[in-house]
């Protein structure tokens, strides 16, 4: 499986922003909540997640259509979106060489879909995504891909970035 490298150094900083925040592991909020079920609703998907991308995990803060709370790292979608600094759309996973032979692609819960856009702290740090997934593979759409970005403005902001 093709991990996602952000530049050592850089990731250290860029966790420890994360965890400068303090919101990981904290319980659910209506507006982080809102962002996802939006996402999810705007581009008629299976599920929608605000993501925060941790030393070695994923971890949930909002969730649409899903019960996960976290994945490790190493299946992320989300570090992809993040080591590329943009948005991300993948439009079909199997054909993909960044998540072909990821667990989630081969097995449950089966994605083809994934869009993510990043959100940022007020440093301009990348710490995680809103995104979308889904079974279906999926052409890209500029106007959703804008939606999405300013899904992940709005997240941001709600970090004070």
């Amino acid at each position: 499986m093709f991990i996602a490298q952000i530049y050592p150094a850089r990731d250290v900083a860029r966790v420890a922003a994360l965890r400068r925040l303090e919101i990981l592991d904290t319980p659910p909020t209506v507006e982080f909540d809102q962002i996802a079920w939006s996402a999810k609703t705007l581009f008629e998907t299976s599920a929608a997640f605000v993501s925060f991308v941790d030393e070695d995990r994923q971890w949930f803060k909002a969730r649409a259509g899903a019960d996960m709370v976290e994945t490790d790292r190493s299946a992320s979608f989300c570090s992809h979106c993040i080591a590329y600094r943009n948005p991300l759309w993948i439009e079909d996973a199997r054909d993909d060489p960044r998540v072909f032979d990821n667990p989630f692609v081969t097995g449950a819960p089966f994605i083809r879909f994934y869009a993510g856009a990043p959100i940022r702290d007020v440093d301009g740090w990348l710490l995680g995504t809103v995104c979308v997934i889904d079974t279906q593979p999926r052409a890209h759409d500029l106007r959703l891909e804008t939606g999405l970005i300013a899904l992940a403005g709005m997240a941001s902001a709600l970090l004070g970035g």
